[in-house]
């Protein structure tokens, strides 16, 4: 009687995870977007710790951080860093803010420990093409020379770094909002197109 009822019971849970499965895969393509959708904006974790997050590069190896905006001088339809062999032209920076050691947790929390709230049915990978970057974040050593960099055009959403061991963690839905508030509060005030047209 009792292996009976392990039976029963098994096929009981066999059917019930079959039922499971087979919703799942009956979902339409606007519950599928729907859930890309939800899964693409961003979560915030403890994941990593304060020492850890130091421990990425180039964190790991630099004395200070700065975020600039910065305007070519030469043309007024696209700019570039103005960073050459690791030094900066200030003749190009706007504006320029080194940042503390507290906004500098703030900035690696928001890279590490922000991320998308779930990959189970894919994420939305949005991608412009009017790359005009106007922001960048900047790691210098003791030299105050530049050795790493985040070039960021905040308009479309895209970024250049100068080393393939730079990783910012996941590029959730909101991510680029909540870094260009960063630059903004920490009273970098150009980091649009809007703003430069204001001028």
């Amino acid at each position: 009687m009792l292996r009976i009822l392990n039976i029963i019971c098994l096929i009981c849970i066999s059917s019930a995870l079959f039922a499971q499965v087979k919703k799942s895969k009956e979902l339409s393509i606007e519950e599928q977007d729907l859930l890309m959708e939800q899964n693409s904006r961003c979560l915030h974790t403890n994941k990593y710790n304060a020492a850890q997050r130091k421990q990425f590069y180039p964190f790991n190896q630099t004395e200070f951080v700065s975020l600039i905006s910065f305007q070519d001088t030469i043309s007024e339809f696209s700019s570039r860093l103005p960073v050459k062999g690791g030094v900066l032209d200030t003749g190009m920076v706007k504006e320029e803010v080194k940042l503390s050691l507290k906004d500098i947790d703030k900035l690696t929390d928001l890279f590490y420990n922000t991320g998308y709230t779930s990959k189970k049915y894919g994420v939305i990978v949005t991608r412009m093409r009017c790359y005009d970057p106007h922001n960048a974040i900047l790691f210098f050593n003791k030299k105050r020379k530049v050795i790493a960099f985040i070039e960021i055009c905040f308009d479309c959403q895209g970024t250049r770094v100068s080393s393939k061991n730079i990783h910012f963690g996941e590029n959730c839905t909101e991510k680029f909002g909540k870094l260009k508030d960063f630059f903004t509060s920490n009273g970098i005030k150009f980091v649009s197109e809007e703003y430069k047209n204001e001028q």
